[in-house]
């Protein structure tokens, strides 16, 4: 027998494991069924009415006319909207500036506990006092949501900054890399995980604090769509809107928010499968 075939079988054998098993997704769906299962059972068996709660079959209903007239879209792309430019926008500003603070252990020994409380007051405790100043307008809740956001980015990439081991920073700065040197080869490389970290907790604080604007400013978006549906007392597009929520933010979460962590916190072996 040839000496390749046990690597071959081996290799074979990764192959086959690594390869997703179709099941895979029937699981993952299994806690939804039996949510909707449990739903179902209390609307009939307590008997409640539509002014309660609504059957399953009714909010599908629901949700294939606000699709058919164009309405879930109108809503669901002015929230996807917001939380896109929001997140850009915080990235841009917020990455810079915690590396700012972070390579200077003086300000970020005195601006770590002001940026955990920032972070302690969340940002829909803002919503008041954003509503007096800039209205029943999209800038307040773009100002609402870019505050969740920056935050826990500032923080994390801080904290990503000052966990780097100094001998690296020394070792670099023996040989003579200048400053955008150590930034490119050491903090940025250092702090990657971290700030990944970071963008993903701003991505969940930030998508609730969108909802939650939405509702009370009232200019569209997903939060709009479910208090305008609580006015006239229509459970079934309430349900609705608070799927597409939770739908939404997965989508967003895995085809955005994994892979960037995939290509960065996985690759520096701190994330476990």
């Amino acid at each position: 027998m040839s000496t390749a075939a046990p690597a071959q079988i081996a290799t074979a054998g990764f192959v086959r494991a690594a390869r997703p098993s179709p099941l895979r997704g029937l699981r993952i769906l299994l806690p939804f069924a039996a949510l909707v299962a449990v739903w179902w059972m209390i609307k009939i068996g307590a008997d409640l009415s539509d002014e309660v709660l609504v059957s399953p079959p009714r909010v599908w209903a629901a949700f294939t006319n606000l699709v058919a007239h164009g309405v879930l879209a109108e809503y669901a792309s002015t929230s996807l909207w917001m939380i896109g430019f929001s997140a850009l926008l915080s990235m841009l500003v917020g990455v810079p500036v915690g590396f700012a603070v972070g390579v200077n252990r003086y300000a970020a020994r005195a601006l770590e506990a002001f940026l955990r409380f920032l972070q302690g007051v969340s940002g829909i405790a803002w919503l008041p006092l954003a509503i007096i100043w800039f209205g029943f307008t999209h800038t307040t809740t773009l100002v609402v949501v870019i505050y969740t956001l920056i935050v826990p980015i500032i923080f994390n990439t801080m904290v990503g900054v000052r966990a780097i081991p100094e001998s690296y920073v020394l070792a670099l700065r023996s040989m003579g890399a200048g400053r955008l040197r150590l930034v490119t080869d050491v903090y940025l490389p250092g702090a990657l995980p971290s700030i990944v970290v970071g963008f993903r907790l701003g991505m969940g604080y930030g998508w609730r604090a969108l909802i939650a604007a939405e509702m009370l400013v009232r200019q569209g978006g997903l939060g709009d769509l479910i208090f305008g549906a609580r006015t006239f007392n229509q459970i079934d597009r309430i349900i609705v809107g608070m799927i597409v929520i939770g739908c939404i933010y997965i989508i967003v979460d895995r085809l955005i928010v994994q892979p960037i962590e995939n290509m960065t916190v996985a690759r520096w072996g701190v994330l476990r499968k």
